[in-house]
């Protein structure tokens, strides 16, 4: 118990010196207030840096979540910008594409006024409806007032005739077909030919053609109105090579159509041989009666 007082008996009078001290500054400062300098001057150099150090991780850590608020939030708007990006390019490509859709109507229109009178511009419901032939179907039927036979138009050439029709739709066979033959005539000469298809969009050929015709590479190919199927000078092809063996009695002549057949999204109906193909019609029908 001694030593324990023995080591306490300075503390308690340091503790004394200390209350002392404080009473004293207190009244000191109450009385004269001339402590304010010195408080302010410990109050910068003391306590300021020791506050301001305090709050730094508080402030840090504050920067630290709003910076990533930030980041999140740009992301957030990146992601959203780039979406509306892809809609405006998927929109634009629309807009295109409905452009390029007018353009190549507003062409057909322009071609169509110089072919006939009356005429339709349809579209390709199908431009491979049969295994073995060359044929398409239309989005145009009876209703329409389509017929057997009638012709159909590409914008630079002949494509083919309608060979069957249903209410709402029909079919087209193509001049590329097999066993599709259009009576036909040399432009530079007159020369009457027959175009036959050979089961291939890009490639016609001329049939019994006899060796002593006068044709040749580039001689541009057209409907001759013979038979009253197609109308007269519509273009076929241009004559693409031309084989002239002697000890044959025919030429083999190739010719490239000016369309690209089986190809096309749009196609042109004219009505100028209706009257001759209901001719033949009634003339079939009186002749079965």
């Amino acid at each position: 118990m001694d030593a324990y007082f023995k080591k306490t008996f300075r503390n308690f009078y340091t503790f004394l010196f200390l209350i002392f001290l404080s009473v004293s500054v207190i009244a000191l400062d109450f009385y004269h207030q001339k402590l304010n300098n010195i408080r302010s001057f410990i109050t910068d150099l003391v306590i300021y840096p020791i506050s301001y150090i305090s709050t730094v991780p508080k402030n840090l850590l504050e920067i630290s979540l709003v910076e990533t608020q930030i980041k999140d939030d740009m992301k957030s708007e990146i992601q959203k910008l780039k979406e509306e990006n892809i809609k405006l390019k998927i929109q634009l490509q629309e807009y295109q594409a409905i452009k390029d859709e007018n353009l190549r109507l507003r062409k057909i229109q322009k071609q169509v006024k110089k072919v006939d009178e009356k005429q339709l511009i349809v579209k390709v419901l199908n431009n491979n409806i049969h295994p073995t032939k060359q044929m398409v179907s239309i989005d145009r039927g009876k209703k329409d007032g389509l017929f057997i036979g009638q012709n159909v138009l590409g914008l630079k050439g002949l494509i083919g005739q309608i060979v069957e029709i249903s209410a709402l739709s029909s079919k087209v066979i193509l001049v590329s077909d097999l066993n599709h033959n259009v009576p036909a005539q040399i432009t530079r000469t007159g020369e009457k030919v027959i175009v036959k298809g050979k089961n291939k969009n890009n490639e016609l050929e001329l049939i019994f053609v006899p060796t002593n015709t006068d044709i040749k590479i580039g001689d541009s190919i057209s409907t001759s109105g013979m038979a009253g199927r197609f109308k007269a000078n519509i273009p076929i092809g241009i004559v693409k090579d031309v084989v002239n063996e002697k000890e044959k009695k025919f030429m083999r002549v190739s010719v490239k159509p000016l369309e690209s057949i089986g190809n096309a999204s749009e196609l042109i109906l004219i009505w100028n041989t209706q009257d001759k193909v209901n001719k033949e019609n009634d003339i079939t029908k009186k002749t079965d009666e």
